[in-house]
């Protein structure tokens, strides 16, 4: 892994559900089995154990402020949609991060949402190289039975649900255009 990897969420949530997960403060990730397996499935130069110390949180006091602190990272290129009509908020970056302990937040920020969404096997988020063409899975995470899992078994985009894989890409390239529109070109410094 060395070029950003792209970060794509879709759940299925209603608007006062999302509110009130915005609004709350972050929870702590607990170390389990599921954390392990997935972590000891993943290939990465130096690859320490991982500890509590490892598996944390960001430093911000709500769930609203992790989201804006992305929005705000230009670089970034972060967007955060709810569609009120399907109950659905799609959010994620088309810049995020090639460090897997850099991840980890955010993995454990998803992973929180299981408490406030709708059941659905719609619910899913991904990390991979989009924007660089490579088809190598960083995590994926879908909820069943109430539960966030991040898949030990996802190695490539070959291994997650194909539709979900197609719409995440329909769905980065939308952000890509609307962004790349937006962009200053002539003040990039």
């Amino acid at each position: 892994m060395s070029e950003l990897s792209s970060l794509y969420c879709k759940v299925k949530i209603s608007k006062p559900q999302l509110e009130k997960f915005l609004n709350s403060p972050l929870e702590e990730p607990e170390l389990n089995k599921n954390w392990i397996d997935w972590w000891n499935s993943r290939k990465m130069y130096s690859k320490m154990e991982l500890t509590p110390e490892l598996l944390r949180t960001y430093n911000d006091d709500t769930n609203e402020e992790v989201i804006d602190g992305w929005i705000d990272y230009p670089e970034a290129m972060a967007f955060s949609d709810y569609d009120e009509a399907a109950e659905e908020w799609h959010w994620g970056m088309i810049f995020f991060s090639q460090n897997f302990t850099e991840m980890i937040p955010m993995f454990a920020f998803i992973i929180s949402l299981e408490k406030y969404v709708i059941e659905s096997t719609e619910n899913q988020a991904i990390v991979f190289p989009f924007f660089w063409g490579d088809d190598a899975v960083h995590v994926y995470i879908y909820f069943e039975d109430g539960k966030a899992i991040l898949s030990p078994k996802a190695q490539t985009l070959k291994d997650v649900d194909p539709k979900f894989t197609e719409q995440t890409k329909d769905f980065l390239n939308k952000k890509w255009d609307q962004m790349a529109k937006e962009m200053d070109l002539d003040n990039l410094d």
